[in-house]
């Protein structure tokens, strides 16, 4: 997996020292950037802005890559660069957030990686929820096109002499813009965001990992234009994770319906009676669940 910070800049002449002094006094002396990608700045605050931001993002660069690192003082400033940051320029504050996504990746903090990942995502518009919209649109495309197409059918057969003067199009997404949507250039956030949830080793993080790795791999063209051994982890990972997911899903079950068992044995207890008077019996035919009762279930 490659956790290498993505675009070293220049520090502009000024040392390291330097900016390690002025960065917590242009915290304190800056006024707040507003969040909201909507609020624009005036040219000259915007390029004020950005130039502290890509100071700020350098130097997180160096502790990133130093010998030896030190990721918390890089996640210290890759933040920093994040609040002088207009929040409009995503291009910027995409990787940044991929930056502390891969910081806390060293680290092992794998919930804070998967935060900060997602929100690298959710930036450049790669998140779960445009994901799913866009498949959403681009099935609601298909099939109005596939309605059409035997619309169409049927007029040209009932009426030879009658032309449809529609081209059949639609205002969506185009195919290319779909493409950069899905994939971008924001792989490396998915691939962190799948390895930090991988980590965390719950039947819930597993999915997440395992829908990430999908999402990966299901552009055939851009998978193979991303770095080979990432194309490896990913690969290997797909097969890897889904029987450590069903492990991981039947232990999970196991203790909740343990823990569940112990909770109505609690509560049945006053009334002389305990779970094991309960029998779930599966019917066969439909799927379905009975619940059967016996009185004395275990005794003798």
């Amino acid at each position: 997996m490659d956790d290498a910070v993505e675009i070293p800049f220049s520090s502009g002449g000024l040392d390291a020292c330097k900016l390690e002094s002025n960065v917590l006094s242009r915290r304190r002396t800056s006024p707040h950037v507003s969040r909201d990608p909507t609020v624009r700045l005036s040219p000259e605050e915007e390029q004020t802005r950005l130039s502290a931001a890509l100071a700020d993002k350098a130097t997180g660069n160096t502790h990133f890559t130093s010998t030896p690192p030190d990721y918390e003082t890089a996640i210290s400033y890759y933040r920093s660069a994040l609040e002088s940051c207009p929040a409009y320029l995503t291009e910027h504050t995409t990787i940044l957030h991929a930056n502390i996504a891969a910081s806390f990746i060293k680290l092992s903090r794998w919930k804070e990686a998967e935060e900060a990942a997602t929100e690298s995502l959710k930036v450049s518009g790669e998140d779960d929820d445009v994901l799913r919209e866009r498949e959403a649109i681009k099935r609601q495309k298909e099939e109005k096109e596939r309605k059409e197409k035997e619309g169409n059918s049927i007029e040209a057969g009932e009426g030879a002499g009658i032309q449809d003067t529609s081209d059949g199009r639609i205002e969506e997404v185009g195919d290319d813009e779909e493409e950069s949507i899905e994939w971008g250039k924001n792989w490396k956030a998915r691939l962190r965001r799948a390895k930090a949830r991988e980590m965390q080793n719950t039947w819930q993080s597993l999915s997440g990992s395992l829908e990430d790795y999908k999402i990966l791999s299901s552009r055939s063209l851009k998978f193979q234009s991303i770095p080979s051994i990432d194309r490896k982890t990913v690969e290997q990972a797909l097969v890897r994770i889904p029987p450590i997911l069903e492990e991981k899903k039947q232990k999970e079950v196991a203790e909740m319906m343990g823990k569940l068992k112990g909770l109505g044995d609690t509560i049945l207890k006053p009334f002389g009676l305990s779970t094991s008077n309960f029998q779930m019996v599966k019917d066969e035919k439909s799927g379905g669940y009975s619940l059967n009762f016996q009185q004395n279930s275990g005794k003798k």
